[in-house]
């Protein structure tokens, strides 16, 4: 499909999101310093004027698309930390949740999770702010359950519990990545049956 063809067909909405897919892609393989408009815009199947149109900037479609994409990551294993069930069932859903997001936009999760420094001191802060804010709300969201296992919110162990949880379940997404015979339940009965057994020892 040639560039005019997109733009006659797309409405705005749909070229913009167009754009910001193709950002996605584009920034996580190659990293905002080494990467330029025109090549988003071609990957995107627009001209650098269409993009232009949406988009003041390289800069303001970068913060676009990591507020975009950290808010889909955050919603879908909030969905699973503070959906219906035990705090086991709670747990499995939530470790389901993220290794789907991974496996489904591993560009996205390299984008969020393991981003190409930006040789921007600012745009780096942005990053690291958002890993922090999403430590937070799983910490948050968690709280009740590690309360009800003797963890209390803010502790030295509420923390570790927490990092534990982020950091272990993005090593088994990259894990499953190079193993993609595993299936989904196999791998999240593993990891869920794993971290939640260790929790009730914590209190001892």
């Amino acid at each position: 499909m040639t560039t005019d063809t997109v733009r006659r067909r797309l409405t705005g909405p749909a070229r913009r999101q167009r754009i910001e897919a193709a950002a996605v892609e584009v920034f996580a393989e190659r990293g905002y310093d080494a990467t330029s408009v025109g090549e988003i815009a071609t990957a995107a199947g627009v001209t650098r004027t269409v993009l232009y149109d949406h988009f003041r900037s390289k800069r303001e479609l970068y913060l676009q698309v990591l507020d975009g994409q950290n808010a889909a990551m955050l919603a879908e294993v909030g969905a699973g930390i503070t959906g219906a069930g035990a705090g086991a069932d709670r747990l499995r859903s939530t470790v389901a949740a993220y290794l789907s997001f991974a496996r489904q936009r591993p560009a996205a999760r390299r984008l969020l999770v393991d981003p190409i420094p930006t040789g921007d001191t600012e745009l780096d802060q942005v990053i690291a702010a958002y890993r922090t804010a999403r430590t937070q709300a799983v910490a948050a969201m968690l709280a009740p359950d590690l309360a009800r296992s003797g963890v209390t919110a803010g502790s030295t162990a509420s923390a570790v519990v927490v990092e534990l949880l982020i950091t272990g379940v993005d090593g088994v997404a990259r894990w499953w990545q190079d193993h993609p015979t595993a299936t989904l339940d196999e791998v999240t009965d593993i990891a869920s049956r794993l971290l939640w057994n260790g929790l009730p020892r914590l209190a001892r």
